[in-house]
């Protein structure tokens, strides 16, 4: 005798498929977070300006001895006058600033009054021409010359390495100046302009400066300190900078400090 059974349509086919779908798709969920965690985990974003990296950073304290050349610079100086005492070369240098020169005092064997400073001789030979023609004012080139200079430095490989670049920087510095000066005279950049680089150039030295604190402890190499003092100083004229001031005015603020980092670089050369 033969049992009447129901007859239901078929399930087995659809929930084998359906079973499919779900390990599929729950596959997919689980390779996504894998990648999202294990994968290229970097991204790209526009940024306005670049972050320094933190002081705190650790660096190489393997010890070794480097040898680094500083080349020889010569820089060619208009001089106004050059006296025995203080007080006269003084008198000038302020009646000179009032006319559009530096008035810095260069003290060597004497204190001579310079006006302004090229890095090469027929710039420097041309303008002195021009003063003389244009407004009657007599003055002489100076040559100052940093001769070159073979170290040999021996310390932590991260010390070594600031270093280094803290002599590039402060060379760069002068260069950076006298560059802008020119400009300034020639109103080919603005006030903003030229106090907006100097600024920004500030803020790259104090990174440089902040390295040198950290990197060599107290009681530090004297051209180290020297170093420090040098940034510690360009950061101070940065500060005091007020765009609003003349053309003329800014230019001379702009001329002085080029001549004042020059010296300051000098001394630091005469002690090594």
């Amino acid at each position: 005798m033969q049992t009447n059974k129901r007859i239901y349509p078929s399930e087995r086919k659809p929930s084998k498929w359906m079973s499919y779908l779900l390990l599929f798709l729950s596959l997919v969920i689980v390779l996504s977070g894998l990648f999202s965690r294990g994968g290229d985990q970097s991204s790209i974003e526009a940024v306005t300006e670049s972050t320094p990296p933190p002081l705190t950073d650790s660096f190489d304290e393997t010890r070794t001895t480097k040898e680094i050349t500083l080349e020889r610079q010569a820089w060619y100086a208009l001089q106004l006058g050059a006296f025995e005492n203080e007080t006269s070369a003084t008198e000038q240098a302020q009646l000179f600033r009032k006319r559009g020169a530096a008035g810095f005092l260069w003290h060597d064997n004497r204190f001579r009054v310079l006006a302004a400073v090229y890095p090469l001789k027929d710039d420097a030979q041309r303008v002195r021409e021009q003063l003389q023609e244009n407004h009657a004012v007599d003055s002489y080139l100076f040559e100052i010359t940093l001769p070159e200079l073979r170290l040999r430095l021996t310390g932590m490989k991260g010390q070594l390495d600031i270093l280094e670049a803290a002599f590039i920087h402060a060379d760069d510095t002068i260069a950076a100046l006298q560059a802008l000066s020119l400009s300034l005279d020639r109103q080919e950049i603005s006030n903003q302009e030229a106090a907006q680089q100097i600024r920004l150039r500030s803020e790259q030295l104090y990174q440089v400066s902040a390295r040198l604190e950290q990197r060599f402890v107290q009681p530090r190499n004297t051209a180290v300190v020297q170093l420090i003092a040098f940034f510690a100083d360009y950061s101070e004229f940065a500060d005091s900078l007020d765009p609003s001031v003349s053309n003329a005015t800014f230019s001379v603020a702009v001329k002085y400090q080029t001549l004042r980092s020059l010296w300051l670089l000098h001394q630091l050369r005469d002690t090594l």
